[in-house]
């Protein structure tokens, strides 16, 4: 069993050559307008196509690593006992809380 025997595996190393090719492509494109004079304001049609079908490659290509998809499970919330609402071991009332309050006019 070697590396290309699964399809996914064999897409994504393809996708990730088609994407190099796309960088090497735009890099001469570019080195032939400089020596044209010209000034470079996009890549070619072909390049685009070339870097969309590459990371199409390599999205499958990681979908084939990753494996089945599993369904998500719901499990229910265990709620606290209802004693513990009732507790007021952290209730504090001397907090910097009290300094944002509007002083009392009647007292």
């Amino acid at each position: 069993m070697g590396i290309f025997d699964e399809v996914d595996k064999l897409c994504a190393v393809a996708g990730f050559i088609v994407l190099a090719h796309a960088c090497y492509a735009t890099i001469s494109y570019r080195n032939d307008l400089k020596i044209e004079g010209t000034d470079f304001t996009t890549v070619p049609l072909a390049v685009m196509v070339e870097c969309v079908v590459g990371a199409v490659a390599c999205t499958w290509g990681a979908l084939g690593f990753a494996g089945e998809f599993l369904p998500i499970k719901a499990q229910p919330r265990e709620l606290p006992p209802v004693t513990m609402e009732k507790m007021g071991d952290f209730v504090i009332f001397a907090h910097r809380g009290k300094a944002l309050a509007p002083p009392d006019k009647g007292r």
